[in-house]
């Protein structure tokens, strides 16, 4: 339903910076693994099981290579699992390699669940004022690859149907020729149009249709809350893993649960106004 879209600009970029901080700056196999199956499941709730599935083999692949690299570049660690050109395989390296790949792994689907909720008007709201060139520079940035696929998509179907001689590698050459230069005009038209509407000029005044309601403090309450008890946990080490020579981790502390729950709180969101909308739906 992607309703937890409706908080105010200003509570969802302090609840993704909150949840994309600590994931990127934790190490912590039991950490990325709480976050990521909270952002998959916050992925699924915005954009569908199956999208979401179709999305994940990227992933993987990802995954899978940053494991598999690796071992291959580091041969750090005591546990020598074979040896390839007489080079070390060693199990703390590949340890490492998957606990790197579950972290870039886990961001990517968090900002892919950011794209889906944040739009150009909500990054316009927030640093329109402040920094007017780059939340512009930003949300053309953010809807060009959305819009890119979509027209490429348009124009190789058009071009397809035209049962022309021309091979799928110069039909595809000659869409994403196509593609570039609308892109090319459409920036330069919403540049002049903006230019011309005064965008950016100081004393403009601006139209913003959100509010900040007491339903947006609470939910960001909530989110601060989780954060500053999860925070100590990864300042003072609580959270701290070693992977050379030997694996070793620190004892878990209740900041996993409390990023447990900051981590799970979108989907719990969508969940229950999902609930609430069938339930309102029965009723008529």
């Amino acid at each position: 339903m992607n309703t937890f879209r409706n908080f105010h600009p200003l509570t969802l970029a302090l609840y993704f910076l909150s949840v994309i901080g600590i994931s990127i700056f934790t190490f912590n196999p039991l950490y990325l693994s709480v976050g990521f199956f909270g952002s998959v499941l916050f992925l699924i709730t915005l954009a569908g099981l199956r999208t979401t599935l179709k999305q994940l083999r990227l992933y993987i692949i990802i995954f899978i290579i940053v494991t598999a690299t690796n071992p291959i570049f580091s041969h750090n660690g005591a546990t020598v699992l074979f040896f390839i050109n007489d080079n070390r395989i060693t199990l703390e390296a590949l340890v490492y390699g998957a606990v790197l790949g579950l972290m870039i792994v886990e961001v990517l689907v968090w900002f892919k669940c950011f794209n889906l909720v944040f739009d150009s008007e909500r990054l316009l709201y927030l640093f329109g004022k402040a920094f007017p060139k780059l939340a512009l520079v930003v949300s053309i940035a953010l809807g060009f690859v959305p819009q890119f696929i979509r027209t490429f998509k348009s124009i190789n179907s058009a071009q397809k149907s035209m049962n022309t001689k021309q091979g799928r590698v110069r039909r595809y050459l000659a869409s994403f020729s196509a593609v570039i230069t609308r892109s090319m005009e459409s920036a330069i038209v919403t540049s002049d149009s903006m230019k011309s509407r005064g965008y950016g000029l100081r004393g403009r005044t601006h139209f913003s249709r959100f509010r900040f309601t007491s339903y947006d403090a609470v939910y960001l309450f909530l989110f601060l809350l989780m954060f500053v008890c999860t925070l100590p946990a990864l300042l003072f080490g609580h959270a701290k893993v070693q992977f050379y020579p030997y694996i070793s981790f620190a004892n878990p502390t209740v900041s996993l649960l409390s990023f447990a729950v900051l981590a799970m709180i979108p989907s719990f969101f969508e969940v229950k106004e999902g609930l609430k909308w069938k339930y309102s739906i029965s009723k008529i």
